[in-house]
């Protein structure tokens, strides 16, 4: 057969050239950026072809003759001479590719080339790489060996009348372009994305990159790259996205790891299920623009406020064998020995397993009181983790958005009653190996009796599946090389006071964590100081209230516009403006910022903002306000 199929190329041709030979208006290729690449092998299906003609290689794209290439691929042609325009077919799929034209028609939709076709000493060339790929093949260059490896899909292995279904978050759809496999990974459109996910949009670059817009989150695909920008940031990864039929094609389960979700397909059924977790945020995600913005003033005054407290566990973030080399250990405690018998606290806790195995996590009380009992009136929360890098947005805003919008889970050890020497488990979770875990819980413990309580609250591990009530040895060590907080202060809550704006002044900048007004939680003041604390200036697991009068003397309405732009390195959290909670996405500092309007109907009146930070920087976010 391969016999066969050589000579077929070969007269096929030399048949075409015959055709050639009598065109006197072809456009003829100049040499220009033109190499000739005979030292170039081509397999297909394991079997190496032979060439005659020159192997052309322009703007680093190999052009093979059209006759060969196609009938090696098994793909038949036709060619409009008064057009000069090829026309392509193989197993019901079509390519019309025209003489120095960059667009291609593949099933009727319109798409790029990288490198068109063109008529070189009488032979016309295709381009190897995307006639094969469009055409269901598969490409792979060894620049070693440099050598073309074609793998072709054979029809007959899969029955085209059964269609591909896809789940998209429990969402059905019959999809009317297939899930393709290469090299064991798969692709799908990026319009089933877009179509089916909230919070999601995508659109063409003039670049002929695809942008993908996922919850706040941007991906930026280019055909054939294995270099995506995600968030700006250019990563490298082994898969390859690839246009067909005019559409992009994305490696599914890089998007979706990415994105935080999981992924099933079952190929023998043609069904994949696909859950995007951050596809089910509460809020809507605040537009990003990009720009400089000036240098903030200092928040002139910050106080904390409310009766809730705080504790974090958040060192050491890396649990390591070396910094917890037992099987148990205490990661953070707080000895509350309070006046009033009913208390409110908030647990925060940031950790990533580095120990190599699967340990289990948990928040407990233990009653220190010798004759007062205690209750958990109330316990609600928010536990959310993630193995992937961008934890920003996997549990971080998760978090955020959660505690704004008052849509905290209500707990289980709601109402559990603790007697004086029992310890009790409030929450517990399994962590896995390189995996981050982020929580928030909201937990009130009254006295039963009215007495006085006096108890212990300890974030704690095992890698040995222990009984975690009886881990009630003093915290770890802080990981001093680390600086991530831990301690107990006395409120969750800062809130800041900004001077009186007048319409139509200048812009305004204010800074709302400098290091001093706002510098609340040292290491010094915390309330727990057992093996060491180290501040909070990040405000990790707080809310930040910001309140800012207006004054408008004209007359008229005016229009306020309030920016929020990052300050100490990559920032993204939730704001509640007026009642109404955003998501942040991702700002660089300083270059990036989202924005929002208010109309100003009186002479006098008040801005409330509140956030919550999820990014992980220490000078977290400046707040402008200016006229429009």
């Amino acid at each position: 057969m391969l016999n066969k199929l050589k000579a077929l190329c070969i007269v096929a041709t030399v048949v075409f050239a015959f055709i050639l030979s009598g065109q006197t208006s072809a456009s003829a290729a100049t040499d220009k950026g033109i190499q000739i690449r005979n030292n170039v092998t081509i397999n297909i299906d394991g079997e190496t072809i032979q060439i005659n003609d020159p192997i052309l290689n322009k703007s680093d794209f190999l052009l093979l003759p059209m006759r060969a290439l196609y009938e090696a691929i098994g793909a038949s042609v036709d060619w409009n001479n008064e057009t000069q325009t090829a026309t392509a077919n193989r197993n019901g799929k079509v390519i019309n590719l025209t003489i120095d034209s960059m667009t291609a028609l593949v099933d009727g939709y319109e798409v790029s080339v990288d490198v068109a076709p063109l008529i070189y000493k009488e032979r016309t060339y295709m381009p190897l790489r995307f006639v094969t790929e469009n055409l269901d093949g598969n490409v792979n260059w060894d620049p070693n060996s440099q050598t073309v490896n074609i793998l072709l899909d054979d029809p007959a292995e899969i029955p085209q009348e059964d269609p591909y279904i896809l789940h998209v978050n429990n969402k059905r759809i019959v999809m009317s372009e297939p899930i393709v496999t290469k090299q064991s990974r798969s692709y799908i459109p990026a319009d089933y994305l877009t179509d089916y996910l909230d919070n999601s949009a995508g659109n063409w670059l003039p670049d002929k990159s695809f942008e993908l817009q996922i919850a706040g989150m941007s991906f930026v695909f280019k055909d054939g790259s294995n270099n995506v920008l995600i968030n700006n940031e250019s990563v490298t990864i082994e898969e390859q996205p690839f246009i067909q039929k005019g559409k992009m094609y994305v490696p599914i389960t890089f998007v979706v790891n990415t994105l935080g979700g999981n992924l099933r397909y079952i190929s023998e059924k043609r069904e994949m299920y696909i859950y995007v977790y951050r596809a089910m945020y509460t809020s809507d995600f605040l537009e990003k623009s990009f720009g400089t913005t000036s240098y903030p003033q200092a928040v002139p005054s910050a106080r904390l406020e409310g009766e809730r407290d705080l504790m974090v566990s958040d060192n050491p973030e890396n649990l390591t064998h070396d910094l917890l080399p037992k099987s148990n250990a205490t990661l953070a405690q707080y000895h509350v020995t309070p006046t009033s018998a009913t208390n409110k606290h908030r647990i925060f806790g940031w950790h990533l397993n580095k120990l190599g195995e699967a340990v289990n996590i948990g928040i407990t009380i233990e009653n220190t009181s010798s004759s007062e009992s205690i209750k958990v009136s109330s316990a609600k929360g928010i536990t959310q983790m993630s193995g992937n890098n961008w934890v920003g947005h996997d549990i971080g805003l998760s978090i955020a958005d959660a505690t704004l919008n008052g849509k905290l889970k209500k707990s289980d050890s709601t109402g559990v009653v603790i007697a004086p020497g029992e310890t009790k488990v409030i929450e517990t979770f399994e962590m896995f190996p390189d995996y981050v875990v982020g929580f928030l819980h909201d937990i009130d413990i009254q006295a039963v009796n009215g007495g006085r309580p006096d108890y212990m609250i300890r974030t704690v591990l095992t890698k040995t599946n222990s009984d975690l009530t009886k881990i009630k040895t003093d915290a770890v060590a802080i990981d001093e090389y680390a600086k991530h907080p831990r301690g107990a202060w006395p409120s969750a809550t800062i809130l800041a006071d900004f001077p009186a704006y007048t319409v139509d002044t200048p812009e305004v900048g204010y800074n709302i964590s400098n290091g001093r007004t706002d510098h609340l939680q040292t290491t010094e003041n915390s309330l727990s100081q057992i093996n060491g604390a180290l501040g909070n200036p990040g405000h990790f697991g707080m809310n930040y209230k910001v309140s800012i009068p207006l004054v408008n003397d004209t007359g008229s309405t005016k229009t306020i516009k309030v920016k929020l732009t990052g300050r100490g390195g990559l920032y993204s959290g939730a704001v509640k403006f007026n009642g109404k909670v955003y998501l942040v996405p991702s700002l660089r500092s300083s270059s990036e910022y989202v924005e929002f309007e208010y109309k100003m109907k009186g002479s006098s009146e008040k801005l409330e903002l509140e956030l919550m930070h999820a990014g992980g920087v220490n000078l977290p976010v400046a707040i402008y306000v200016e006229t429009k």
